[in-house]
C-alpha cells in the first residue's frame, strides 16, 4: 500500500495490526453501560445528599435528560456504540454541573438574605448566562468534531450535541418549572432545602 497524496512514493510497515470481534464489542458496549449506570447511581446518591430535597428537584432533571437523549438517539436511528456512551456520560456530567451552577447561586442569594422566591429567580437568572456559554462553547467543538471526525467521533459529537440541547431545556425549564410549583403550593416559603 502506498500514500495517495504527495510527491513521497512510501510503503508503509504495518508494527501492529489489530480485530475486534463481536463479542468483544459487544462486551465494551455492555461495560460502558454498566459503568454509565453506575456513574449516574452516584450522582444522584451525591445530589440527594449534598442538595437534600432541591437535589431531587436535579435527580428528575437528570433522568429527563437521560431519557430525552435516548429518545432523540433512536428517533434520529442512531446506534449506540463505545464512543456515544462516552458522548452520554460527558452530557450527564455537564448536566450535573448546570445544576451546581444553579443551586450555587440560589445559595448564594439566600445567604445574603434574599427571600426564597427572589433568590430563586436571581439564581436561575445569573447560571443562565454561564451555563449558556459552556454549553454553546461545547457544542461548537462538537460540531468541528462531527465535520472533521471519522464514524465513532461522528457518534460521539451526535451523543454530546443531543445530551446538551436537551440540557439545557431539563437544567433551565424544567428545574424551574419545579421550584415554581413547590413554591405555588407552599407560597410563603421561608426556607429552601438546599
Amino acid at each position: 500500500m502506498t500514500l495517495k497524496s504527495g510527491a513521497l512514493p512510501a510503503a508503509i510497515e504495518y508494527q501492529e495490526e489489530r480485530t475486534v470481534g463481536p463479542s468483544l464489542g459487544a462486551d465494551s458496549i455492555r461495560a460502558g453501560v454498566a459503568a454509565s449506570i453506575g456513574g449516574l447511581i452516584l450522582v444522584v446518591l451525591f445530589m440527594l445528599g449534598y442538595y437534600r430535597g432541591s437535589g431531587v428537584n436535579a435527580v428528575v432533571a437528570l433522568i429527563l435528560n437521560m431519557l430525552l437523549t435516548m429518545a432523540a438517539l433512536v428517533l434520529f436511528g442512531s446506534t449506540l456504540t463505545l464512543p456515544g456512551i462516552a458522548g452520554l456520560i460527558l452530557g450527564i456530567g455537564m448536566a450535573v454541573d448546570s445544576n451546581v451552577l444553579i443551586f450555587e447561586r440560589i445559595r448564594e442569594e439566600l445567604r445574603l438574605g434574599i427571600d426564597v422566591p427572589k433568590s430563586i429567580s436571581i439564581g436561575f437568572d445569573r447560571a443562565f448566562v454561564t451555563i449558556i456559554d459552556t454549553h454553546v462553547t461545547t457544542i461548537i467543538s462538537s460540531l468541528i468534531l462531527y465535520i472533521t471526525g471519522s464514524g465513532p467521533i461522528k457518534g460521539f459529537a451526535v451523543t454530546l450535541i443531543l445530551g446538551l440541547l436537551i440540557n439545557l431545556f431539563t437544567a433551565v425549564f424544567v428545574s424551574r418549572t419545579i421550584f415554581k410549583w413547590e413554591l405555588s403550593l407552599r407560597p410563603n416559603m421561608q426556607k429552601l432545602s438546599i
